[in-house]
């Protein structure tokens, strides 16, 4: 029996976060995408036998994190548990069993030990293409987003299997990269079983739900603390985004009582006809916002949820009926901004200014002698400002998405990056600045047009300041040196024609002295 002092408790801890980092470092070194190895595009995590989440990695996208458990423990219960077997992987990209987005592939095996599971991994990744529009906005179901895998084995019981394979193959431009993509995953959650029976072979007496108890108590106490500290009451904010065929704004009421939480989404406007909905990550970015407010220093698991209540009412852009489109959910990156807003009374410390954009996509397809291409470009804009320091420029937030570099830009795709640069002056103003957004341009170099979607964002309404502070600059996206009608639209890019994207500034805080 384990005796759960503090310093075991760290250690034991540390362990596992070790293993979701392990896992993601085989991620990164053999996903095929440049949107998972440059700009990480990616989490992986251990979950318990309950399926609740226990550790991450520390760099995962924070919404993957958020929503991981959600999937894995619909996957299970479509499954049912007695039909796992050792060796097993389940996957899926259905956004109606949790998963983000139909791009994203949600993978998880589970540990098993002395007959019974004990433990799951999972890793998740942003595929290159899955067919259908894939990144587009401009999708009015779900079905013309793309190919949806409900929850399937990928390989059973060490057996890959090859129908779900050849089904996933042909319904995506570059068979070869979407595969190696879930191989990476495969091999990613493969290490992390193995470490995890690693870590049991060296201690007999470790029990893994007692450790997570342990662990998730930890979280919930700090989360019980903070949300203590704050006076009872309801706290309320706004936040205005560009949305696809009319602005959309996202309004929350958060109700604090005693060491109880509840976040409520009345009033924020009703879904879209276009793919800018978001479903899960609603719930993946309130978990991440309220860490960042709460309690940002200790590593997130399922106890930082549960003394939080999560109300998002039906239709709207934060929980759009059963076949709305999803694959652009760019108005949930928003959340932890309005929770910011929402917050600034009780804590004036911990909160911070818009972000210019989660990351602006680009993404560009077409035909070479050797086949199709598919290539997902990343550029992220400012960070907001928080009291006590100025926002970074061009780092994505929340999304922790890299950019892409300019290498890697002119080797996955036919273009040019003919220029990029820090646009100086374009964060907000204030008495610590927003970070600044980025100006790239790119030149096609291919013989035939290329067909170009674009994902973007406060083009129309620029990041908001807080506390006083100004907003950030709006950006800007042209082609040719004519604006861009629909700038979550796609267009057909001509050979020689140039794009230029200028990514928002971040707000600024507090007024300037």
């Amino acid at each position: 029996m384990t005796t759960w002092d503090a310093a075991t408790l760290q250690i034991v801890w540390q362990r596992l976060i070790s293993v979701a980092d392990e896992m993601a470092a085989v991620l990164l070194r053999t996903a095929f995408s440049s949107v998972v190895r440059e700009s990480n595009d990616l989490a992986c995590a251990v979950l318990t036998a309950d399926g609740e989440l226990l550790v991450e990695y520390g760099r995962s996208v924070p919404v993957f994190t958020g929503t991981v458990a959600g999937t894995v423990s619909a996957m299970v219960e479509q499954f049912g548990v007695e039909n796992l077997r050792p060796g097993d992987v389940i996957a899926t990209n259905d956004p109606w069993f949790g998963n983000t987005h139909l791009p994203d592939l949600t993978a998880a095996t589970p540990v098993f030990r002395e007959g019974r599971i004990v433990a799951y991994v999972a890793s998740i990744c942003h595929l290159s293409d899955i067919g259908g529009t894939s990144e587009g906005a401009f999708a009015q179901d779900i079905y013309e987003e793309g190919f949806c895998l409900p929850p399937v084995k990928l390989v059973e019981q060490g057996r890959p299997n090859q129908l779900v394979r050849s089904i996933l193959a042909r319904n995506v431009r570059v068979p070869g990269q979407v595969l190696g993509d879930v191989d990476a995953l495969i091999a990613a959650n493969s290490l992390g079983e193995r470490r995890i029976q690693a870590m049991l072979d060296g201690d007999a007496s470790l029990d893994l739900d007692e450790a997570a108890r342990h662990i998730c108590a930890a979280t919930e106490t700090a989360v019980r603390r903070s949300i203590g500290a704050i006076p009872d009451g309801t706290y309320t904010a706004e936040i205005d985004l560009d949305g696809f065929e009319e602005p959309k704004t996202i309004r929350v009421a958060v109700e604090v009582t005693g060491s109880e939480l509840v976040v409520d989404y009345e009033g924020t406007s009703s879904q879209s006809r276009y793919g800018i909905n978001s479903a899960s990550p609603t719930h993946g970015y309130t978990r991440y916002g309220l860490a960042c407010l709460l309690a940002p220093d200790v590593p997130n698991n399922a106890g930082a949820l549960r003394p939080v209540t999560i109300r998002v009412p039906k239709g709207s852009l934060l929980n759009p009926t059963h076949t709305a489109a999803v694959s652009a959910n760019f108005p949930a990156h928003a959340i932890p901004s309005v929770l910011s807003r929402a917050l600034l009374g009780p804590l004036p410390e911990q909160v911070s200014a818009a972000a210019g954009t989660p990351f602006w996509v680009v993404g560009i397809r077409g035909e070479k002698d050797s086949g199709p291409f598919a290539s997902l470009l990343c550029f992220n804009g400012g960070q907001g400002a928080s009291k006590g320091r100025d926002g970074y420029a061009t780092l994505s937030t929340p999304s922790n998405v890299s950019n892409t570099p300019v290498e890697v830009v002119e080797a996955t795709a036919p273009v040019l990056v003919e220029s990029k640069r820090i646009v100086r002056g374009s964060g907000g103003t204030g008495q610590w600045r927003g970070g600044e957004g980025q100006e790239v341009v790119l030149v096609s170099r291919h013989s035939d047009p290329l067909d170009v979607i674009f994902l973007t964002e406060r083009i129309q309404h620029p990041a908001p300041g807080l506390a006083g502070g100004d907003a950030g600059a709006p950006g800007t996206l042209r082609v040719d040196d004519v604006d861009v009608d629909e700038p979550k639209g796609r267009v057909a890019l001509a050979p020689g024609s140039r794009i230029l994207l200028r990514t928002p500034g971040g707000g600024g805080y507090g007024p300037v002295r």
